[in-house]
């Protein structure tokens, strides 16, 4: 019987078929021709900006996001820039580079969790505030991993949606963490599923690390900074209770990481203040609509 059968059936995987569903996982789509050569374009420091522009007008969807978030509050732009050169020009090649990933292979939005975009917008938010502040990391590059933090669980709602049903309802009804429940039906978690993606993919440092270790930002190697910034947004956000993780547990904060940042009350007063500011203005200009 099929992993949705025996769920249907009440059943439980056996251990052989989620070994196969954590393989199915491990096996990351690959990018689509138009989106490779756009990714070896941007990637290139020999390819000029004109041509790494009309490879990207070629697809409509991919042009209309990266113009609305050079649009977004993040940049200060909010609709002055109407093509995609001046928009490249603005965004930077490693947030360019993960929009074209995130916007045209997985939709954040169709995740089957109420709350879930709500919840990566609500971080994105967060870090970039907390960056700000904090004079700590890039605030555009650590809005753009806060924004793809847990893109491991697209991925397994994407790939085992059956399964990822169960994980979440389990965690809802038994009061846990979704990550306790995806480490004993998996043996993995969302956040390890994510760092396949990210080297799959290969994500930059300072975006594969935060979204690998933003549940253990003391693993982080390179990009120190910005995981330690997300791992705070990310419970941040989860104790405003804006969107949804998948359950209601809020994760303790990693002292080593809220010390690396020097947040104390009157710090974090500002990134709370910066932060409404910054939803307000994201929700007006939202990335994806």
């Amino acid at each position: 019987m099929s992993l949705q059968g025996q769920l249907l059936n009440g059943q439980s995987p056996t251990p052989e078929e989620l070994r196969r569903a954590v393989a199915r996982l491990k096996a990351v789509p690959t990018l689509p021709k138009l989106l490779q050569r756009i990714v070896v374009a941007v990637d290139d420091p020999d390819v000029g900006v004109d041509h790494i522009a009309e490879l990207i007008e070629i697809d409509q969807v991919l042009s209309s996001q990266l113009l609305r978030l050079a649009n977004s509050a993040f940049y200060g732009a909010q609709g002055r820039v109407s093509e995609v050169k001046p928009a490249l020009v603005l965004l930077g090649s490693v947030v360019t580079r993960c929009v074209i990933l995130a916007t045209s292979v997985l939709d954040l939005r169709h995740i089957r969790l109420l709350g879930f975009w709500e919840h990566a917008l609500g971080t994105a938010v967060a870090a970039s505030a907390i960056a700000t502040t904090t004079g700590r990391g890039r605030a555009e590059e650590v809005m753009t991993a806060g924004l793809l933090h847990d893109l491991g669980k697209v991925m397994f709602c994407k790939e085992l949606p059956d399964l990822f049903a169960l994980a979440v309802a389990r965690a809802q009804a038994e009061r846990r963490s979704l990550r306790d429940i995806e480490l004993e039906l998996l043996g993995v978690d969302h956040a390890e599923i994510g760092g396949w993606l990210a080297d799959q993919w290969s994500f930059p440092a300072v975006l594969a690390e935060p979204i690998r270790y933003h549940h253990e930002p003391g693993s982080a190697v390179q990009a120190i900074d910005e995981t330690a910034i997300v791992h705070v947004a990310n419970t941040l956000i989860r104790g405003t209770g804006y969107g949804s993780g998948g359950d209601a547990k809020i994760p303790p904060i990693d002292p080593e990481a809220w010390a690396r940042l020097g947040l104390d009350a009157a710090t974090l007063d500002a990134v709370f203040d910066r932060f409404q500011v910054g939803l307000d203005h994201a929700l007006n200009y939202a990335f994806f609509e």
